[in-house]
Protein backbone atom coordinates (compact mmCIF):
# COMPACT_ATOMS: atom_id res chain seq x y z
CA UNK A 1 0.00 0.00 0.00
CA UNK A 2 1.33 3.43 -0.97
CA UNK A 3 1.92 5.73 1.99
CA UNK A 4 1.04 9.40 1.86
CA UNK A 5 3.72 12.08 1.89
CA UNK A 6 2.78 13.13 5.44
CA UNK A 7 1.42 9.81 6.69
CA UNK A 8 0.60 9.85 10.40
CA UNK A 9 1.46 13.52 10.92
CA UNK A 10 -0.83 15.57 13.15
CA UNK A 11 -2.01 18.70 11.32
CA UNK A 12 -3.93 21.65 12.76
CA UNK A 13 -5.55 23.68 9.97
CA UNK A 14 -7.00 27.04 10.98
CA UNK A 15 -9.31 29.05 8.76
CA UNK A 16 -10.43 25.71 7.36
CA UNK A 17 -14.10 26.61 6.88
CA UNK A 18 -13.82 27.72 3.25
CA UNK A 19 -11.48 28.50 0.39
CA UNK A 20 -7.79 27.77 0.69
CA UNK A 21 -8.09 26.50 4.27
CA UNK A 22 -10.70 23.94 3.27
CA UNK A 23 -8.58 22.76 0.33
CA UNK A 24 -5.54 22.48 2.60
CA UNK A 25 -7.45 20.36 5.11
CA UNK A 26 -8.65 17.93 2.45
CA UNK A 27 -5.29 17.78 0.67
CA UNK A 28 -3.34 17.05 3.86
CA UNK A 29 -5.87 14.35 4.76
CA UNK A 30 -5.43 12.80 1.31
CA UNK A 31 -1.71 12.49 1.98
CA UNK A 32 -2.18 10.71 5.29
CA UNK A 33 -2.27 13.45 7.92
CA UNK A 34 -4.48 13.29 10.98
CA UNK A 35 -6.25 16.60 10.42
CA UNK A 36 -7.88 18.76 13.08
CA UNK A 37 -10.00 21.66 11.83
CA UNK A 38 -10.43 25.11 13.35
CA UNK A 39 -12.55 28.03 12.16
CA UNK A 40 -14.85 30.74 13.48
CA UNK A 41 -17.82 29.43 11.47
CA UNK A 42 -19.48 26.23 12.78
CA UNK A 43 -21.53 25.72 9.60
CA UNK A 44 -18.57 25.97 7.24
CA UNK A 45 -16.47 23.84 9.56
CA UNK A 46 -19.04 21.05 9.42
CA UNK A 47 -18.96 21.11 5.61
CA UNK A 48 -15.19 20.81 5.58
CA UNK A 49 -15.30 18.00 8.13
CA UNK A 50 -17.67 16.09 5.86
CA UNK A 51 -15.24 16.46 2.95
CA UNK A 52 -12.37 15.21 5.09
CA UNK A 53 -14.48 12.24 6.20
CA UNK A 54 -14.96 11.26 2.56
CA UNK A 55 -11.18 10.94 2.35
CA UNK A 56 -10.41 9.29 5.68
CA UNK A 57 -13.62 7.48 6.55
CA UNK A 58 -13.99 9.24 9.90
CA UNK A 59 -14.99 12.70 11.06
CA UNK A 60 -12.05 14.89 12.10
CA UNK A 61 -12.02 16.86 15.31
CA UNK A 62 -13.31 20.40 14.91
CA UNK A 63 -12.90 23.47 17.07
CA UNK A 64 -14.26 27.00 16.99
CA UNK A 65 -11.44 29.54 17.22
CA UNK A 66 -11.94 33.19 17.96
CA UNK A 67 -8.63 34.40 16.55
CA UNK A 68 -9.04 37.75 18.26
CA UNK A 69 -9.23 36.17 21.72
CA UNK A 70 -5.98 34.83 23.15
CA UNK A 71 -7.76 33.10 26.01
CA UNK A 72 -10.17 31.34 23.65
CA UNK A 73 -7.24 30.11 21.55
CA UNK A 74 -5.41 28.84 24.63
CA UNK A 75 -8.51 27.04 25.93
CA UNK A 76 -9.29 25.43 22.59
CA UNK A 77 -5.70 24.33 22.06
CA UNK A 78 -5.70 22.63 25.45
CA UNK A 79 -8.81 20.72 24.32
CA UNK A 80 -7.23 19.88 20.98
CA UNK A 81 -4.08 18.55 22.59
CA UNK A 82 -6.08 16.16 24.76
CA UNK A 83 -5.70 12.99 22.76
CA UNK A 84 -3.40 14.44 20.10
CA UNK A 85 -0.39 15.10 22.27
CA UNK A 86 1.54 17.24 19.79
CA UNK A 87 1.31 19.05 16.47
CA UNK A 88 3.51 18.23 13.48
CA UNK A 89 1.97 20.68 11.00
CA UNK A 90 0.34 24.03 11.72
CA UNK A 91 -1.35 25.64 8.71
CA UNK A 92 -2.80 29.15 9.21
CA UNK A 93 -5.25 30.18 6.50
CA UNK A 94 -7.76 32.74 7.80
CA UNK A 95 -7.63 36.11 6.09
CA UNK A 96 -9.54 39.29 5.32
CA UNK A 97 -9.44 41.71 2.41
CA UNK A 98 -11.52 44.81 1.76
CA UNK A 99 -13.84 44.22 -1.23
CA UNK A 100 -14.58 47.97 -1.36
CA UNK A 101 -10.94 48.63 -2.25
CA UNK A 102 -10.77 51.69 0.00
CA UNK A 103 -8.10 54.31 -0.79
CA UNK A 104 -5.68 55.23 1.99
CA UNK A 105 -7.29 58.64 2.53
CA UNK A 106 -10.63 56.94 3.22
CA UNK A 107 -9.30 54.03 5.30
CA UNK A 108 -10.56 54.58 8.83
CA UNK A 109 -8.97 53.22 11.99
CA UNK A 110 -11.52 50.42 12.33
CA UNK A 111 -10.84 48.99 8.85
CA UNK A 112 -7.08 49.19 9.41
CA UNK A 113 -7.38 47.54 12.83
CA UNK A 114 -9.74 44.80 11.59
CA UNK A 115 -7.44 43.93 8.70
CA UNK A 116 -4.37 43.67 10.91
CA UNK A 117 -6.19 41.87 13.70
CA UNK A 118 -7.39 39.09 11.40
CA UNK A 119 -4.44 38.82 9.03
CA UNK A 120 -1.57 39.39 11.45
CA UNK A 121 -2.94 39.23 14.98
CA UNK A 122 -4.73 35.93 14.42
CA UNK A 123 -1.65 34.27 12.95
CA UNK A 124 0.52 35.65 15.76
CA UNK A 125 -1.82 34.52 18.55
CA UNK A 126 -2.29 31.02 17.14
CA UNK A 127 1.42 30.53 16.51
CA UNK A 128 2.34 31.84 19.95
CA UNK A 129 -0.12 29.49 21.64
CA UNK A 130 0.82 26.50 19.45
CA UNK A 131 4.62 26.65 19.66
CA UNK A 132 4.82 24.70 22.95
CA UNK A 133 2.80 21.89 21.33
CA UNK A 134 4.67 21.71 18.01
CA UNK A 135 6.96 18.73 17.85
CA UNK A 136 10.65 19.22 17.10
CA UNK A 137 11.11 18.98 13.31
CA UNK A 138 7.55 20.20 12.85
CA UNK A 139 6.47 22.84 10.36
CA UNK A 140 4.40 26.03 10.26
CA UNK A 141 2.88 27.30 7.03
CA UNK A 142 1.21 30.72 7.00
CA UNK A 143 -0.79 32.07 4.09
CA UNK A 144 0.45 35.44 2.92
CA UNK A 145 -0.21 36.91 -0.51
CA UNK A 146 1.57 38.04 -3.62
CA UNK A 147 0.82 41.41 -2.01
CA UNK A 148 3.20 40.43 0.77
CA UNK A 149 5.88 41.32 -1.78
CA UNK A 150 4.33 43.71 -4.32
CA UNK A 151 1.44 46.04 -3.36
CA UNK A 152 -1.65 46.98 -5.31
CA UNK A 153 -3.70 50.15 -5.40
CA UNK A 154 -6.47 50.81 -2.89
CA UNK A 155 -5.41 47.98 -0.59
CA UNK A 156 -2.87 49.53 1.77
CA UNK A 157 -4.17 47.81 4.90
CA UNK A 158 -4.27 44.40 3.23
CA UNK A 159 -0.85 44.74 1.59
CA UNK A 160 0.78 46.00 4.78
CA UNK A 161 -0.80 43.21 6.82
CA UNK A 162 0.28 40.49 4.40
CA UNK A 163 3.81 41.90 4.29
CA UNK A 164 3.76 41.64 8.08
CA UNK A 165 2.70 37.99 7.87
CA UNK A 166 5.73 37.23 5.69
CA UNK A 167 8.16 39.00 8.02
CA UNK A 168 6.55 37.39 11.07
CA UNK A 169 7.00 33.99 9.43
CA UNK A 170 10.66 34.69 8.79
CA UNK A 171 11.12 35.66 12.43
CA UNK A 172 9.48 32.38 13.44
CA UNK A 173 11.92 30.51 11.22
CA UNK A 174 14.88 32.12 12.95
CA UNK A 175 13.57 31.59 16.48
CA UNK A 176 12.51 27.97 16.00
CA UNK A 177 15.49 26.74 13.98
CA UNK A 178 17.20 25.31 17.07
CA UNK A 179 14.25 22.89 17.36
CA UNK A 180 14.40 22.16 13.61
CA UNK A 181 10.90 23.59 13.28
CA UNK A 182 10.52 25.14 9.85
CA UNK A 183 8.27 28.16 9.13
CA UNK A 184 7.33 29.27 5.63
CA UNK A 185 4.82 31.52 3.92
CA UNK A 186 2.76 30.69 0.84
CA UNK A 187 2.00 33.83 -1.20
CA UNK A 188 -0.92 33.26 -3.59
CA UNK A 189 -2.10 35.46 -6.41
CA UNK A 190 -5.76 35.49 -7.48
CA UNK A 191 -7.48 32.30 -6.33
CA UNK A 192 -11.04 31.11 -6.95
CA UNK A 193 -12.35 31.47 -3.40
CA UNK A 194 -15.33 33.07 -1.63
CA UNK A 195 -13.08 36.04 -0.85
CA UNK A 196 -12.46 36.60 -4.56
CA UNK A 197 -16.21 36.25 -5.15
CA UNK A 198 -16.78 39.23 -2.84
CA UNK A 199 -14.71 41.38 -5.20
CA UNK A 200 -16.42 39.97 -8.29
CA UNK A 201 -19.89 40.55 -6.88
CA UNK A 202 -19.07 44.21 -6.20
CA UNK A 203 -18.41 44.69 -9.90
CA UNK A 204 -20.97 45.92 -12.40
CA UNK A 205 -20.01 42.96 -14.59
CA UNK A 206 -18.49 40.09 -12.56
CA UNK A 207 -17.65 38.01 -15.64
CA UNK A 208 -15.64 40.79 -17.24
CA UNK A 209 -13.75 41.32 -13.97
CA UNK A 210 -13.13 37.57 -13.70
CA UNK A 211 -11.61 37.65 -17.19
CA UNK A 212 -9.43 40.60 -16.20
CA UNK A 213 -8.24 38.71 -13.13
CA UNK A 214 -7.40 35.70 -15.30
CA UNK A 215 -5.44 37.81 -17.77
CA UNK A 216 -3.49 39.59 -15.02
CA UNK A 217 -0.87 36.81 -14.97
CA UNK A 218 1.14 35.12 -17.73
CA UNK A 219 -0.62 31.78 -17.27
CA UNK A 220 -3.89 33.54 -18.10
CA UNK A 221 -6.15 31.99 -15.49
CA UNK A 222 -7.34 32.10 -11.90
CA UNK A 223 -5.92 29.33 -9.70
CA UNK A 224 -7.97 26.78 -7.82
CA UNK A 225 -7.62 26.48 -4.01
CA UNK A 226 -6.14 23.00 -4.35
CA UNK A 227 -3.18 24.47 -6.26
CA UNK A 228 -2.33 26.50 -3.17
CA UNK A 229 -3.01 23.49 -0.96
CA UNK A 230 -0.39 21.61 -2.97
CA UNK A 231 2.14 24.32 -2.06
CA UNK A 232 1.23 23.90 1.61
CA UNK A 233 1.60 20.13 1.26
CA UNK A 234 5.10 20.53 -0.18
CA UNK A 235 6.16 22.77 2.71
CA UNK A 236 4.58 20.39 5.22
CA UNK A 237 6.42 17.38 3.81
CA UNK A 238 10.02 16.21 4.13
CA UNK A 239 10.50 17.15 0.47
CA UNK A 240 11.07 20.72 1.70
CA UNK A 241 13.31 19.70 4.61
CA UNK A 242 15.88 22.47 3.94
CA UNK A 243 13.31 25.20 3.25
CA UNK A 244 12.55 27.65 6.05
CA UNK A 245 11.92 31.38 6.25
CA UNK A 246 10.86 31.37 2.60
CA UNK A 247 8.05 32.85 0.55
CA UNK A 248 6.63 30.37 -1.93
CA UNK A 249 4.91 32.58 -4.51
CA UNK A 250 2.05 30.96 -6.45
CA UNK A 251 0.70 33.76 -8.64
CA UNK A 252 0.81 32.45 -12.20
CA UNK A 253 3.89 34.55 -12.91
CA UNK A 254 2.45 37.98 -12.06
CA UNK A 255 5.45 39.04 -9.99
CA UNK A 256 7.79 38.01 -12.78
CA UNK A 257 6.43 41.01 -14.66
CA UNK A 258 4.45 39.21 -17.33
Amino acid sequence: MTRGRIEGKVALVTGSGTGIGRAVAVRLAEEGALVTLASRSPENLEETATLVKKVTGSMPKTFIFDQADSESIKTQLEKIMTGLGAIDILSNNAGFDDPDETPIANTDDSLWAKTFDINVGGVFRICRASIPYIRNRGTIINIGSANSIVPRRNAAAYCASKAAVLQFTRSLALELADRAIRANCVCPGVIDTPLTDLFLNKSADPEILRSEYALSNPLGRIASPVEIANCVLFLASDESSFVTGSALVADGGSLAGG
